[in-house]
């Protein structure tokens, strides 16, 4: 992906698909331009690898530590990118190495019942989630309760919290506010999402881009919204706000060629996650919260 593309290009994407989701408004889920949104484009999933150093015997360990509501240390000499996130613990943006390299997304649910999301393609159900819950410190959060993997759009996991581990939850993200409440992103919003993809978001480094798509994903179930911005495998699963404080969606794809030459970063609305999820999005005040 080019991430100095000049404004030009992405004002000509825009314009492009301003026209597409206006004649899919006019006809929603009848046959027509936007039928494939995604014909033609290459699209990846932006997910990395568990890391080796984390073994069974390892995870064994930290899941012991679970049962207690503690964490475990990451073993001395394990070669791993140092954290740069600004607040720690279970909350949207935080990171994710098992199954695998990945992000979480929003809180759902109520004090003592919460659940945070990822995307669909990095757990399936009955999948132990493991994040680096702060620097140095490795926690075994909970299980996948529920995972869809259905393509730009319709790709999203929920993660049931651990009874012990409930007290380390915060609704607030890892660098912003919120969300502030349920949004709906649309053509020429900024948007904005802290995940870890290697190399460009490795330790959690926010990142922003302008909406330049919503509309239908890759299944006639999905809800799709896309983005001009950065993003490298490990962000898959990452929270979206929209800069104004609400929730816009989870990130998923790199979607390059098709109609979004030279590129764009896409995920499922909130809207859809909700649908998923069965639960309500936790929200929080539009100011950084350092505390779980």
């Amino acid at each position: 992906m080019n991430f100095r593309r000049i404004f030009v290009a992405l004002a000509a994407t825009a314009v492009m698909l301003t026209a597409g989701v206006a004649a899919h408004a006019a006809a929603p889920g009848l046959p027509g331009p936007l039928a494939d949104p995604f014909a033609g484009a290459t699209v990846t999933e932006l997910i990395a690898p568990k890391p080796s150093w984390y073994t069974d015997a390892l995870h064994a360990k930290a899941v012991a530590a679970a049962e207690k509501g503690e964490g475990i240390a990451i073993p001395d000499g394990v070669d791993y990118p140092a954290s740069g996130l600004a607040f720690t613990g279970i909350r949207p943006g935080a990171w994710i190495i098992a199954p695998a390299g990945c992000t979480t997304n929003f809180v759902f649910g109520s004090a003592g019942n919460y659940s945070i999301g990822t995307a669909g393609h990095c757990a399936e159900v009955g999948d132990e989630v493991t994040l680096i819950a702060a620097p140095g410190v490795l926690m075994v959060i909970g299980k996948t309760v529920k995972s869809v993997d259905n393509g730009v759009g319709d790709d999203f996991a929920l993660i049931d919290i651990y009874p012990e581990m409930q007290q380390y939850v915060n609704s607030s993200m890892t660098y912003f506010g919120g969300p502030t409440s349920v949004g709906s992103p649309q053509f020429g919003d900024v948007v904005e999402h802290a995940g870890h993809g290697l190399v460009i978001g490795t330790g959690g480094t926010p990142r922003a881009g302008v909406v330049v798509y919503r509309g239908p994903g890759d299944d006639d179930r999905g809800d799709a919204f896309a983005w001009d911005g950065a993003a490298s495998p490990g962000d898959s699963g990452s929270a979206v706000r929209l800069a104004t404080g609400e929730a816009a969606g989870d990130l998923t794809h790199l979607v390059v060629g098709g109609p979004y030459v030279p590129g764009v970063v896409a995920g499922t609305s909130i809207e859809r996650m909700l649908r998923i999820a069965g639960k309500s999005l936790a929200t929080a005040p539009n100011v950084p919260d350092p505390l779980y």
